[in-house]
């Protein structure tokens, strides 16, 4: 499996100037990275959930055990400093454990209340990659 970057490329574009609302098919930070693990790779990392509040979303992490225990038994999880362009980033946050961004290079890239927003690689407290081992 390779990773399309060029794919990536076009989502990060389209998604620049829209704002944060929740949502696996809004612009929230599991919508966002969900939609870039599909253009990358043409596959669903999480089939069959969805969400469209915060409310929702706080449940759906929940059952899922929480964000960082979604993603590791969905991808493997990497030092953040070996986490390459496409790959997941985990930073801080005090409601969900982790809120989930994009590895740009040597930015993070995730949705902000204008649109996308930028935030330091150091940030990243976890990373996945989203190709198999």
């Amino acid at each position: 499996m390779i990773r399309d970057l060029d794919a990536l490329g076009r989502l990060l574009a389209a998604r620049l100037a829209v704002p944060f609302a929740w949502g696996r098919d809004a612009n929230d930070c599991v919508g966002l990275v969900l939609a870039a693990i599909a253009a990358q790779t043409g596959r669903d990392a999480l089939p069959g959930v969805a969400w469209a509040s915060e409310r929702e979303a706080a449940v759906v992490i929940g059952r899922l055990g929480g964000l960082e225990r979604a993603l590791d038994e969905r991808l493997r999880r990497i030092a953040p400093a070996l986490a390459a362009r496409g790959d997941v980033a985990g930073i801080a946050d005090a409601r969900f454990g982790v809120s989930l961004m994009l590895v740009e290079g040597a930015t993070l890239v995730g949705p902000g209340p204008r649109g996308l927003k930028r935030l330091p690689r150091s940030a990243a407290i976890a990373a996945w990659s989203i190709l198999p081992g």
